[in-house]
């Protein structure tokens, strides 16, 4: 089983994320980590825009957003990814998760959300930062995920109808919120 969980910042992600982990006995992914996999396969200089979720390049996602095929760096960099995880059972935050492992039938695709003012203080308690920075930070983020989302899949990030489940985790709480995914998947029946 694979469960990637997409985030507006501020979500508690990475927290549910570790959760899911110890729950399942199943290891846990974030940016970091897939950017040491990455780096031990010999394949992060190529791919560190991909793995450092850099503000994308204006003209090449004005490119990318022309509706055009995947281009090499595209598929190369989602195809990457795939092979380092491979079929093991694992927990992914974020790197357009859902979408590279969309065919695999034991897939659990998880969007987390909640309102902008309290994710703002959630980030302002995080990085001991004033609300105004903290504001400026997740919206910074969410735009910077947008933007890195349409580029690598041509999807429009947090629609849905691309994710198995959608909430707000704020208004949950993280054991509530895992709760909730464990819910789910004991009904779908993946293991």
């Amino acid at each position: 089983m694979i469960i990637t969980i997409a985030r507006q910042c501020g979500c508690g992600a990475i927290d549910i994320g570790k959760m899911l982990s110890a729950d399942y006995g199943v290891p846990f992914y974030t940016r970091k980590s897939l950017k040491d996999m990455a780096s031990e396969c010999g394949v992060l200089e190529e791919l560190d825009d991909f793995f450092e979720e850099r503000p994308v390049d204006e003209l090449l996602f004005a490119i990318s957003a022309l509706g055009a095929d995947e281009g090499p760096l595209h598929s190369k960099a989602l195809d990457v990814l795939s092979e380092m995880i491979g079929r093991r059972d694992c927990i992914i935050i974020g790197r357009c998760g859902n979408y590279i492992f969309r065919r695999r039938p034991d897939l659990v695709s998880v969007f987390l959300s909640g309102r902008e003012s309290e994710r703002i203080k959630v980030i302002a308690a995080e990085r001991r930062v004033p609300l105004a920075e903290a504001k400026d930070f997740v919206r910074d983020m969410d735009n910077s995920r947008v933007r890195y989302h349409k580029y690598y899949t041509h999807l429009q990030w947090g629609n849905s109808c691309d994710y198995d489940l959608c909430f707000d985790s704020l208004r949950l709480g993280c054991q509530k919120s895992v709760e909730l995914i464990e819910r789910y998947i004991d009904s779908v029946g993946v293991k």
